[in-house]
């Protein structure tokens, strides 16, 4: 059972990220393909087997510098790099949310510009940074998973390959007509899941730097629910029921669960969960709003014409 939870949270993060990856360069292709200009297709794969490659360079170097530490400097480090990814994380989930509904025509106007102009390597350069965008976060989003709930190198490399292997194959079946999506509802519900993981590993390195002494936490230990929820699977307690076990685990991994918070940790996390939700929906909204008068200001063209 636990090299069965080991594995869905990594697969889940890299579901989820190779999924958006794959549905913006599927959106491309798409675009190539009803414009009669296929030639261009090769661009679109030289960006994205070199974002592939940098992604995972980035990912090698990345995990050798985190593992270089030990003790108060590991926890300093810990604690500053997972603020950072944590607050790396919130600006993409604000990008999201400003480019999230209006993503397939920004993308068509862009990649019908580049074809115009005929600059075709804009278009590797275009799906090159959707890509190492969705890699950095990926291993980002990993690292800290596997860092707070200690989960095995094997497990995450098993993990991230099954879940984006199913992110591929439902691109592929989207590219051939068997399957739609909706971008809008999918970018809207992974922002509110972006948003809890971002919430979760800023408070977690917040909780690092409290432990290595640098922050104060204001009062060391508000509760202690460890008997009832706890972080850990297995858990020490016998008396502690399997799946709360399972549960406990799941929610350290993914959001940062801290079953013993400090009053710094209870402060902080709600509130950059309410705030970033807040500015998030105000962007979505605004960009929605434009989106539907463009759509308005098209169709009344047609009916004039």
């Amino acid at each position: 059972m636990a090299t069965l939870i080991d594995l869905i949270i990594p697969l889940f993060l890299a579901f989820r990220e190779g999924l958006e990856a794959t549905l913006v360069v599927v959106i491309i292709l798409l675009y190539l393909k009803k414009t009669n200009q296929r030639g261009y297709n090769k661009y679109v794969y030289f960006g994205s087997i070199l974002a592939i490659f940098s992604s995972i360079t980035f990912a090698i170097i990345f995990s050798m510098v985190f593992g270089g530490f030990s003790g108060i400097l590991e926890e300093i480090f810990e604690g500053s790099t997972f603020i950072l990814s944590g607050i790396f994380i919130v600006t993409l989930v604000l990008w999201v949310s400003k480019e999230g509904p209006k993503m397939r025509k920004h993308l068509e106007e862009k990649l019908e510009k580049s074809i115009e102009r005929q600059k075709a390597f804009s278009i590797s350069i275009l799906t090159f940074i959707v890509i190492i965008r969705e890699g950095i976060e990926l291993v980002l989003l990993l690292t800290g998973t596997a860092s707070i709930g200690s989960i095995n190198q094997t497990s995450i490399i098993l993990g991230s390959t099954i879940g984006l292997a199913i992110s591929v194959i439902i691109g592929l079946l989207i590219f051939y007509g068997i399957k739609t999506i909706d971008l809008s509802k999918f970018f809207k519900a992974t922002n509110i899941i972006l948003i809890l993981f971002a919430a979760g590993l800023i408070t977690y390195g917040i909780h690092e730097l409290i432990e290595a002494g640098i922050v104060n936490p204001i009062i060391e230990e508000v509760w202690n629910i460890k008997h009832i929820l706890p972080e850990a699977f297995p858990d020490d307690n016998p008396a502690t029921p399997v799946w709360l076990e399972i549960i406990g685990s799941l929610l350290k991994a993914l959001f940062g669960y801290n079953a013993n918070p400090s009053l710094l940790e209870v402060i902080i996390y709600p509130s950059l969960l309410i705030s970033i939700g807040l500015i998030s929906l105000k962007l979505w909204k605004r960009t929605n709003k434009i989106v539907i008068l463009e759509l308005k200001e098209e169709r009344l063209k047609l009916s004039l014409e």
